[in-house]
């Protein structure tokens, strides 16, 4: 891997405290703005939501920038809306920082994945894939805890101020080492869509979605979840997310490998499964601290294998619309933030924080189902797979390779 590589994994990390170490600070920032903890959360849904919907706009305004630049003004974003969180007095203001941290994040995750792929030969994609996402789960190793441990000590407001110092640190990064890549291809919002009409695309689209769902609807509330087991304590619950990001880390390495020497199938179903099995357990193992350990590793160990044979599935079946599917990915990806935070909260209303597992394992059978299906339909098919082109145009590929990624 090219060491400027490392560049966007940094500033990756610094994208993914931000998305995710609000799981770790909800009660804190509930108890400080007056509100519940199911308002709370909303901001994750906020978040998520704008992120969803922004990415390709974004995409679309900064398409004529180069890498660097487009990258750079992303960061300015982030960084502006997460000092605005940390200094806003009341929930609405609070609400107002983390749309403008969103539009940030919406404008960087598709434009790094891309710059990555454009940094490395083909067959080293999954590798370089590999490397930024473990930015994100490198912050949930070490962000998200360090956060939640400074919230217990200094309050939430120290931790958002202090990610706003790493978005800075980023953008500075970024404009000083990354190489000035040209610009991609320019799309309409129409054509960064059109991966949609592929059937085959559309169905990773899908599976990603509903994993997703799956993990977030009990980590957006994990604090509240895992009290019985911590005690509400901040410093055993940051160790807890600490035990889940080592996990991450380590299934995130093992995605990249496993991809390139299996193929995205076999990785797939094993990390959905796994996650799926896991969070069955949720209303025995937040009770009991060992236990709590022992299914946070083995929760982020699977749960962050997904995202690298989906992403790398898509850039093979979209072939020159990879780079659109991706950020398609990226939108449904926090999509199913968005959705998961409204659904927690619901959950919540009604019943104790284990009916979480509930919607978590719905889902993520739904999610084994459609993948496992879909690869069966593309094996019935004689390895043919249905190929989206940037301007939307269906064609097909022949190849055993296409059957087993």
């Amino acid at each position: 891997m090219p060491p400027v590589l490392w560049i966007l994994t940094a500033a990756a990390f610094t994208i993914g405290t931000d998305a995710y170490v609000i799981a770790g600070v909800l009660p804190d920032l509930a108890r400080d703005l007056d509100v519940t903890v199911g308002a709370a959360g909303q901001l994750v849904t906020v978040f998520a939501a704008v992120y969803a919907l922004s990415a390709p706009v974004v995409s679309s305004l900064t398409a004529s920038l180069s890498r660097r630049s487009a990258l750079a003004a992303a960061l300015a974003v982030f960084t502006a809306g997460n000092a605005l969180t940390a200094v806003a007095p009341g929930y609405g203001l609070v609400v107002l920082g983390r749309i403008v941290a969103a539009a940030g994040a919406a404008g960087f995750t598709p434009a790094a994945s891309a710059a990555a792929a454009d940094l490395v030969p083909p067959r080293h994609r999954a590798k370089a894939l590999a490397a930024v996402i473990g930015g994100i789960t490198t912050a949930t190793a070490l962000g998200v805890p360090l956060g939640t441990l400074a919230a217990g000590t200094l309050g939430w407001r120290a931790t958002l101020g202090g990610v706003a110092v790493l978005g800075l640190a980023a953008l500075l990064g970024v404009a000083a080492w990354l190489p000035a890549l040209p610009p991609g291809p320019r799309y309409t919002l129409a054509e960064r869509f059109a991966g949609l009409r592929n059937p085959a695309v559309l169905a990773v689209l899908v599976v990603s979605l509903f994993t997703v769902t799956s993990e977030q609807v009990v980590y957006t509330y994990i604090g509240t979840a895992l009290a019985p087991a911590t005690g509400a304590r901040a410093g055993v619950l940051a160790a807890l997310l600490l035990v889940f990001g080592l996990g991450a880390l380590v299934g995130n390495a093992v995605a990249g490998w496993a991809t390139d020497r299996f193929g995205s199938r076999i990785t797939l179903l094993l990390a959905v499964g796994g996650m799926t099995a896991d969070l069955a357990l949720l209303p025995w193992w937040c009770r009991s601290l060992p236990a709590a350990a022992a299914a946070m590793c083995c929760w982020g160990l699977t749960a962050w294998m997904y995202v690298v044979p989906q992403q790398h599935r898509l850039l093979f079946l979209a072939g020159s619309g990879g780079p659109l599917a991706v950020a398609l990915h990226s939108s449904v990806l926090y999509l199913g933030m968005a959705v998961s935070g409204a659904l927690g909260g619901a959950v919540l209303q009604f019943g104790p924080p284990p009916w979480l597992a509930l919607p978590a394992v719905l889902l993520g059978a739904l999610a084994v189902g459609v993948a496992a299906v879909g690869y069966g339909r593309e094996r019935a098919l004689s390895s043919t797979v249905p190929t989206v082109s940037p301007q939307g145009q269906v064609f097909r590929r022949e190849g055993r390779e296409n059957a087993d990624s």
